[in-house]
């Protein structure tokens, strides 16, 4: 057994886990010398089985711009924007990617019962989405290794679900960004456009202040192995009653200062 499996083994995953993954192929280099990409992916779907589901999202932002500039979304080919770890593992032979041109996600296991790569729901972090079956399993778990909260995508589904007043307001307009996926199976309306979320932070601190969640180092590798039940109550009530912390300081983010100069002022 590796020492990398050790550890997932000494956190708590196990047979049967839906697990959400969210990485730093280099923090966990840091942590676990040489160890490959392969080797981080096998080592969790050892452990969980095809019984459990191993998710990552493989986003790739593909939103129609009013300029033409847009990139066109290809299931096969598009590269995932979202590290180093998930780009290898949506090429795995067993593992389905979903068809959704802005917020795709990457699969193996159970869940592979429930969706196939034709998925592309109007609301890609919310309903019918992904992430919205996740939420609701009792088996769920978020596998955060490297990485803070400003990788939370699940802090996307809480925006919906309290909702937040810019739940369904596009932040990017100023980028020329059209509430629209764009793939080569042709476009999309959304009814969502996530935003910025570098101060899903704040619902970090807050989880620690009150000892919901612990914070965990492995050499200097942190990490986070979070029970979704746990934590979607709580998140939906602070999304809701705290919506102003989760934007980003007034000047320093225009997508922020967008949502809330319409809602907040």
């Amino acid at each position: 057994m590796s020492t990398f499996q050790d550890f997932l083994i000494k956190i708590g995953i196990k047979e049967n886990a839906n697990i959400l993954m969210h990485s730093s192929y280099l923090k966990i280099r840091s942590a676990f010398y040489e160890i490959s990409i392969e080797e981080i992916i096998n080592s969790i779907k050892k452990i969980i089985t095809s019984n459990g589901s191993l998710i990552m999202p493989t986003f790739t932002y593909c939103f129609k711009r009013l300029d033409g500039s847009n990139e066109v979304f290809n299931r096969e080919k598009s590269k995932s924007k979202t590290g180093a770890i998930t780009e290898v593992f949506r090429k795995y032979p067993d593992v389905t990617r979903t068809s959704s041109p802005t917020h795709s996600f990457a699969f193996w296991g159970k869940i592979k019962n429930i969706f196939d790569e034709n998925n592309s729901p109007n609301s890609p972090l919310g309903k019918e989405s992904v992430l919205e079956w996740f939420v609701n399993q009792e088996n769920s778990y978020v596998l955060m290794l490297g990485v803070d909260f400003t990788s939370f995508t699940i802090g996307h589904y809480l925006e919906i679900q309290a909702p937040v007043p810019w739940s369904d307001f596009s932040p990017w307009d100023y980028l020329g960004v059209r509430k629209i996926g764009i793939s080569t199976e042709g476009e999309i309306k959304l009814i969502e456009v996530p935003g910025c979320a570098k101060s899903f932070i704040t619902f970090e601190k807050y989880l620690l202040e009150q000892n919901i969640i612990k914070s965990n180092f492995i050499k200097s590798m942190n990490y986070y192995f979070l029970n979704v039940k746990s934590i979607i109550d709580v998140g939906i009530k602070y999304f809701k009653e705290n919506a102003e912390t989760l934007l980003c300081p007034q000047g320093s983010c225009l997508a922020c200062d967008s949502r809330r100069n319409k809602y907040l002022c």
